[in-house]
Order: C-alpha cells, then structure tokens, then sequence
C-alpha cells in the first residue's frame, strides 16, 4: 500500500471518528423516560432530560410491593434528602414537582413540566429510600 493510500486511510478514519463524538454531543436529551421500579430498586432510560414537560413511562415490575415514583428538585445528593425516624423523606423541607403510586405489576405515564437543574427520584414507602430506592438525574435547557 503507498504511503498517499495509508494516508487517506487514516484520514478517512479520523473524519468518521470526529463524525461520530460530534453525533454524540449534538444529540438531544430525551423528553419521554422509562423508569422501571422492582423490589426495593429503581432505574431510568436516561439520567437527562430536556427541560419542560417530561413524561415519566412508570412501570412497576414488583411482584410483591407498591412503589411511589417521587420527583424532588434539590441541589442535595440523592442519598443526603432529610429524612424521619423511620428513614422516610420528608417532603415538606424539599421542593416536590410531582408523584404517583404504583400497584405491584401495574404502570402508567406521569407528565412533569421541569427546569433545568439537578432532581432526585425517590420511591418515599416507609423503608424504600432507606434501602435505596431512589435516582439522581439532570434537566438540561
């Protein structure tokens, strides 16, 4: 292979990289979240989202246990919310935007008009935070 075709090889290699991070980086944070609550565990499709209205597609796949989906606006860390005696949140000295409850095996939509900044997602069922039932995610502009 000549050194012209190495060359262009290369080049061409590095274009498609700078191509693909550019993809990456311009790509837009979702509007719609899939949050999937188990048995003292919860997880979202995306831990951004783009401000104003998100929808939250809620589906609880315990078997054995109602959940809460709780949205806080805080500029806490997700495992620093103040909490009671028994290790429940206490809503009132955080700044809730929205919740919904959630039967055991049962799902539905939760639409939340959000700003940009830092948010935590908790399940607030007395013992659930404690145990770790809760996410941090981002709204960005």
């Amino acid at each position: 292979m000549s050194l012209t075709a190495r060359k262009t090889q290369i080049l061409l290699a590095f274009g498609l990289l700078v191509a693909a991070v550019l993809v990456a980086c311009t790509s837009a944070p979702p509007k719609d979240i899939n949050v999937n609550l188990k048995t003292m565990a919860m997880t979202l499709s995306s831990t951004v989202a783009k401000a104003g209205e998100v929808t939250f597609h809620i589906k609880n796949d315990a078997t054995d246990l109602k959940h809460e989906f709780v949205v806080f606006k805080t500029d806490l860390a997700g495992d620093k919310l103040p909490v009671d005696d028994k290790g429940g949140v206490v809503e009132a000295q955080l700044t809730k935007t929205d919740e919904m409850e959630v039967e055991k095996g049962q799902g539905g939509d939760l639409k939340i008009n959000l700003t940009p900044g830092h948010y935590v997602a908790v399940c607030n069922i007395e013992g659930h935070y404690k145990a770790g039932m809760r996410v941090e995610f981002t709204v960005v502009p």
